[in-house]
């Protein structure tokens, strides 16, 4: 991951601006691994835990169509207790693919994962994906986007959502992501997909 000079020369500058200088290429994980539509799930996990990446792109005649992370795996294929390598790519992806270009700044990518509650944006140049940047990858570029995104989550918050027990907004303390609630469990505060994969539901 490739962060430019500027975040040292501007360290002091106030969140909101420097962020607003930042693009997305700047701080994207160059480069993607595409599976092809009729791969099993078990292939996807194995390509990511060999290659140490948390998502694939998913392919059709070349063309991107979806994306799988580990989260789709966890969720679709082992806690439904289905043997991965009868399930294929397509079953188990998220589609359509949500991108970004890379020129755009990372609020906007902020805003956008917010929007849509997603973790992952594909980043295209020239309408090819050529990295992905992620909620993790945002929040490693200024101590002060926790208030910006803060922010981001209270305009976009959707109305329609039932009311629930919010313990605060913050980092989970397992995954890493800004989310709007957290949730104590063990000792450590969690967001609700973390809560799940321990075992506590609400």
């Amino acid at each position: 991951m490739v962060i430019g000079t500027k975040l040292d020369v501007e360290a002091d500058a106030p969140a909101d601006q420097l962020l607003n200088d930042i693009v997305v290429r700047e701080i994207m994980t160059q480069g993607v691994l595409v599976l092809d539509i009729t791969s099993t799930a078990l292939e996807a996990a194995q390509t990511m835990k060999e290659e140490n990446i948390g998502s694939l792109i998913v392919s059709k005649d070349n063309n991107p169509v979806g994306i799988i992370t580990e989260r789709d795996i966890v969720h679709k294929v082992m806690a439904k207790d289905v043997k991965p390598s009868t399930m294929l790519a397509e079953e188990i992806m998220s589609s359509p693919i949500i991108t970004i270009k890379s020129s755009t700044d990372v609020i906007k990518a902020s805003e956008m994962m917010l929007k849509s509650r997603i973790r992952r944006l594909a980043v295209t140049d020239d309408e090819k994906i050529i990295g992905i940047i992620t909620d993790r990858d945002i929040l490693t570029v200024a101590p002060g986007l926790n208030t910006i995104l803060e922010n981001l989550i209270e305009m976009n918050r959707e109305q329609d959502i039932p009311g629930t027990t919010e313990f605060g907004r913050g980092v989970c303390q397992r995954c890493e992501s800004y989310v709007e609630s957290l949730s104590p469990v063990n000792g450590l505060m969690l967001c609700e997909d973390c809560k799940e994969d321990e075992g506590y539901y609400d």
